[in-house]
């Protein structure tokens, strides 16, 4: 089988609840993007959903596999949305797999084993809150789950070759599985869209998630890279590794873009976009 589908999917607890008090239209517009993500999806029948989120279990300076035979995740945020949870299965067998074969490529990558690997992991909202849409999906796939190393923060320009190498990796391990493969890149935009919120207000936010969205719409390296680096210490985007490393993962494949919301309902930019 191939990877029949990608898709960028934002994390923000917001959007879970589209009759929540006060909640900006915005909001519900990328709650309905969420619901037709998970349809999208639910057509293609995935057998495993590879995942990655830049607020997993993080190493210094590995991506870490998780090696736990399931999760527990939380959408809990700020004291709400703490009835948002969500059980997964996570394929050990393939998660080990796709480990020997990243550490034969001489990736940075460790395998993370929370507690012992016979017991479900504990997540959060990066994870937490693109599961909870899946959670009916009726193929019940597994799942592989990759974090993001710490020196994302820091570092991200140094990061992206090797990213972008990864990404090809993993095409090429998963395109060789038996099975159908959905690819998710959990992943917000620029954070520093309002200046009451805890980054404060930058003008390159809004510039950048545009700038996103144009790249998340043709996949053109140009504007992930070049156009978008020199923003980055100021908008502050959680969810740029994720997307060097799903460039890197669909540049030598033919699937259609969409994107079908992008907006800023709070002081962070959350996008939803399919690959098909």
């Amino acid at each position: 089988m191939v990877i029949v589908g990608a898709f960028i999917l934002p994390h923000g607890s917001m959007i879970l609840d589209p009759k929540k008090k006060g909640l900006p239209k915005e909001a519900k517009d990328l709650h309905k993007a969420m619901i037709d993500a998970t349809q999208a999806i639910e057509k293609l029948k995935p057998d495993l959903i590879f995942m990655t989120s830049p607020h997993g279990i993080a190493l210094s300076n590995d991506f870490g596999i998780c090696l736990n035979k399931g999760a527990l995740a939380s959408c809990e945020w700020e004291n709400d949305y703490q009835d948002y949870t969500v059980k997964i299965d996570i394929d050990q067998e393939i998660s080990n797999k796709l480990l020997d074969y990243l550490l034969e490529k001489e990736t940075a990558v460790t395998g993370i084993a929370a507690y012992t690997p016979g017991v479900e992991i504990n997540l959060r909202w990066g994870d937490a809150v693109p599961l909870w849409f899946l959670r009916k999906i009726s193929s019940k796939p597994k799942y592989v789950l990759l974090s993001q190393p710490l020196r994302r923060h820091d570092q991200t320009e140094e990061l992206i070759p090797e990213t972008l190498c990864l990404g090809n990796d993993l095409r090429l391990f998963f395109e060789k599985l038996e099975k159908n493969v959905v690819i998710i890149i959990s992943a917000d935009m620029g954070h520093t869209h309002d200046k009451d919120g805890p980054y404060g207000f930058s003008e390159d936010a809004a510039p950048f998630d545009a700038l996103m969205e144009e790249w998340a719409g043709s996949l053109d390296s140009k504007l992930l890279i070049k156009k978008a680096v020199p923003k980055l210490n100021e908008a502050l985007c959680c969810g740029y590794i994720g997307f060097v490393m799903l460039q890197g993962m669909l540049e030598k494949k033919k699937l259609k873009p969409e994107v079908t919301s992008r907006s800023a309902p709070t002081y962070y930019g959350m996008m939803v976009a399919k690959y098909l």
